[in-house]
């Protein structure tokens, strides 16, 4: 008798367990579809799922791809419900938060490790300070905010540091013109303060008027930004030590 219990119960809950299942997956489905109504090319898969402690909440990591960019998403669901985030007031953690910062720290190592490689060749860098010094590289932008922010205390870093620019817009076209002039005044700068009044000439975001550049110089840093996007580049500054 209490074998035929045991089973009943076993069996209830795979019943229970799969109905479940089954909700969640039609949250995933409406999340993934909708992803798919706004980019119609996007390739939406499912990494994992995983049941969070102490709750009936599902967490879903999915994998979103658009040609050769690929990226990485999370959400929270529930029967008919989907959760952008989910906060444990008792534990104090934020899932999707935890799940951010874990994410953009392999990225950042992942990067590090292809772009090293890239650098040896690398011919489009703007070196300053002390050969002697250590290395850090500086993926940046003259139109983002925190690469202004970053180039305001560059004369502090080169007591550390020997810093090795390279110029990689994630903003518009203008970014891109500024980034071809930086590189072209750049090679006739003699000194370390010549470049960094270059830089900042550029990266002033009160700076209205500028020489034009041709389409063919343009694509010469369109075609650098691309090739570390492609290395897993997200973000500026990007700080990489040698």
């Amino acid at each position: 008798m209490k074998k035929l219990l045991s089973l009943s119960a076993l069996t209830l809950s795979m019943v229970f367990s799969q109905a479940f299942a089954d909700k969640n997956d039609e949250a995933i489905k409406f999340y993934t579809d909708l992803i798919k109504m706004q980019v119609p090319n996007a390739k939406v898969s499912v990494l994992k799922k995983e049941k969070l402690e102490n709750s009936n909440i599902t967490s879903v990591e999915l994998s979103i791809k658009v040609g050769e960019q690929s990226t990485q998403d999370i959400i929270f669901v529930q029967d008919d419900f989907i959760f952008p985030e989910v906060i444990d007031v008792k534990q104090k953690r934020m899932y999707r938060q935890e799940y951010e910062m874990t994410s953009l720290e392999q990225q950042r190592a992942e990067f590090s490790q292809k772009a090293k490689a890239a650098l040896k060749n690398e011919m489009q860098i703007i070196t300053l300070g002390d050969k002697n010094k250590p290395v850090l590289y500086v993926f940046s932008d003259p139109e983002c905010p925190y690469c202004r922010a970053h180039l305001a205390g560059i004369e502090e870093e080169l007591k550390e540091n020997q810093l090795k620019l390279i110029i990689t817009p994630v903003h518009g076209k203008s970014a891109f013109e500024k980034t071809a002039l930086i590189y072209k005044e750049s090679k006739n700068a003699k000194t370390d303060a010549q470049k960094i009044a270059i830089l900042r000439k550029y990266y002033d975001e009160n700076i209205k008027n500028y020489d034009k550049v041709s389409q063919k110089e343009l694509n010469t840093y369109y075609a650098l930004f691309e090739k570390y996007q492609k290395l897993g580049l997200r973000s500026v500054p990007t700080l990489i030590k040698e």
